[in-house]
């Protein structure tokens, strides 16, 4: 029954204020309209979907391997692949690199002057940028903006960014390796050559027979060792000298068809109704002021 007045009252209230909520409600539907069609700007969304590779496709193991199939290895790359990818699309660095090489600065009409012109331009271009991981684990690049074929440019070249630093991290290990090798063989160069040069002495000393064969057989093994070397070295500088991509793009950014945002119509209705609600909202409290205000001078 206390329900049911307090509905009745609610109603009450709403049909005594209904004028003022009625106007108010279609005076901010309508600035909403004004603001939301000649004051935000369309922007445009372009995206890159691609798949990171598996970068033991590049090791040596698999490119000298002689026997088909006798390393089992996937196309793509794992989770730990994509989480890299996705630190790299968030780095400073190439954020930087971003703003720096498309003029963004100038391009969102930042005074470079300003004390936190730097801070404000990041803020705008990551506002308008995003790195996901797709629901079939594939990573997607987007960028919005004003231009549509500048927002298709940026996406396209972070990609190529991204596959450029993620290249980068995933050679050094490989050239750390290439540069033991080239000591080894350094290192086991000069003993076939020491080994050598001794033998040939104590040829001309006439050494016994069973001597000289033993260190022959000593430098038969370092020549065989270092050709090991030789080859190990050979192979891994090709791994690395191979012209590779880490990512496996399967749609490319192209020139949006048409705007991505604002939504203006569910903006307006939002704003619309959010109106409608403080009305009311503000009615009642303004009818129960006085019961209201008692109530907390009595507690």
């Amino acid at each position: 029954m206390e329900q049911r007045n307090d509905l009745i009252r609610l109603l009450q209230i709403i049909f005594k204020w209904k004028k003022a909520i009625i106007i108010t409600t279609i005076v901010v539907a309508l600035l909403a309209c004004v603001v939301t069609w000649f004051f935000m700007p369309n922007y445009y969304k372009s995206s890159v979907t691609f798949y990171p590779s598996n970068p033991i496709m590049t090791d040596r193991q698999v490119l000298y391997s002689q026997i088909a199939g006798e390393i089992e290895i996937d196309y793509f790359g794992s989770a730990s692949d994509v989480d890299r990818i996705l630190t790299l699309a968030y780095t400073s660095s190439l954020v930087d690199y971003v703003i720096n090489h498309f003029k963004l600065m100038e391009h969102y009409g930042i005074d470079s002057t300003k004390e936190f012109a730097r801070y404000n331009v990041k803020k705008e271009f990551l506002k308008n940028y995003k790195a996901i991981e797709t629901e079939y684990g594939a990573i997607e690049v987007s960028v919005w903006d004003q231009d549509k074929m500048l927002a298709m440019e940026i996406a396209n070249h972070i990609v190529e960014t991204i596959d450029k630093h993620n290249k980068e991290l995933l050679l050094r290990d490989k050239r750390m390796v290439v540069k033991t090798f080239q000591d080894q063989v350094v290192k086991k160069e000069a003993y076939v050559s020491t080994l050598t040069d001794s033998i040939a002495q104590l040829r001309k000393a006439g050494a016994s027979p069973e001597k000289l064969l033993v260190l022959d057989e000593r430098l038969e093994s370092a020549v065989e060792d270092l050709n090991t070397n030789r080859k190990l070295l050979e192979q891994n500088q090709t791994a690395v000298n191979t012209d590779f991509s880490t990512v496996h793009i399967t749609e490319a950014a192209y020139p949006a068809l048409r705007k991505d945002k604002p939504v203006r119509s569910i903006i307006v209705i939002g704003i619309t109704l959010g109106t409608f609600v403080f009305m009311i909202l503000l009615a009642v409290i303004t009818e129960n002021y006085k019961k209201i205000k008692n109530r907390l001078q009595d507690a």
